[in-house]
């Protein structure tokens, strides 16, 4: 079957670019990231989104932190980086193409999780133009490769969003959040001044170790923080009633071309768990 022609799979958009199109290539490039790393069982997961050459292997030690886990569905949360809205976005599409292994969407949950609320809403436009949710596949298809997922796009990174957004994960997950990893995909800082991106990757991180999802969310609404995904970790942070313990597993950044210097992204991975 053409991918290019399905209505229902997500046709990538960065395969060839931030990871190889050949499925043997990749299948080698993923295991190389985590071969040696150790199993863990992180409840949420913080990883980035950037070629694999730049951020692959925070990308495997950030999967691996979870990859002990009986994990039946990964539910990806990404922000929407071209134009924010106020809205929550499913697709309509039944499964996202990978070279490594096609990934299906659990209709189930899509559905339990519209719900009623005319802030989740269903278009296939936005994840396409999307590359962070698609970056992250196969790592899944090789750690869990039984798993179903839920791609989620969110808007703005407002209170009264994040409290939907939290809320439609309580219902669809309340019930099995022990066969379910969560997903956060996020830079820690944008392209800018060594010096200015440091401060706030650092800023982010002291935040998202407190664990106040409001605060996380007034941070990046008054531009305190730029971690792009920033609103989907205070979701997952508020969806739990326990106090969640934050492992920096590791940190790197991306530095600007020589016409660029001083210039550099912050990249993390971090993992959470429910503290005992």
């Amino acid at each position: 079957m053409n991918k290019f022609k399905d209505k229902n799979l997500r046709s990538p958009i960065v395969e060839g670019i931030f990871y190889p199109s050949d499925k043997s290539d990749l299948e080698q490039q993923v295991n190389k990231y985590i071969k040696g790393l150790i199993p863990g069982c992180a409840n949420i997961i913080l990883t980035p989104h950037a070629g694999y050459n730049v951020a692959g292997q925070l990308m495997a030690e950030a999967f691996m932190a979870a990859a002990s886990r009986q994990i039946k569905e990964v539910v990806i949360i990404s922000p929407v980086h071209r134009e924010e809205c106020d809205q929550i976005i499913l697709p309509y599409f039944k499964s996202f193409y990978t070279a490594a292994g096609n990934l299906n969407i659990n209709m189930k949950s899509l559905h339990l999780f519209k719900g009623e609320d005319p802030a989740i809403v269903r278009e296939d436009i936005p994840h396409l133009e999307e590359h962070a949710i698609e970056d992250q596949l196969p790592f899944i298809s090789r750690l869990f490769p039984e798993s179903t997922i839920l791609p989620v796009l969110l808007g703005k990174t407002t209170i009264s969003l994040v409290k939907k957004l939290s809320s439609a994960l309580k219902r669809t997950y309340e019930d099995r959040m022990e066969e379910v990893l969560f997903v956060v995909t996020s830079n820690l800082s944008l392209y800018e001044k060594e010096d200015a991106a440091m401060a706030k990757s650092d800023k982010a991180l002291q935040l998202f170790k407190k664990g106040d999802w409001r605060e996380i969310c007034e941070e990046k609404r008054t531009g305190q923080i730029d971690a792009c995904g920033a609103g989907a970790l205070a979701a997952f942070l508020a969806l739990y009633t326990c106090e969640m313990t934050m492992d920096v597993i590791n940190c790197s950044r991306s530095e600007g071309k020589e016409s660029e210097k001083g210039k550099m992204v912050s990249y993390g991975a971090l993992s959470f768990k429910e503290k005992n």
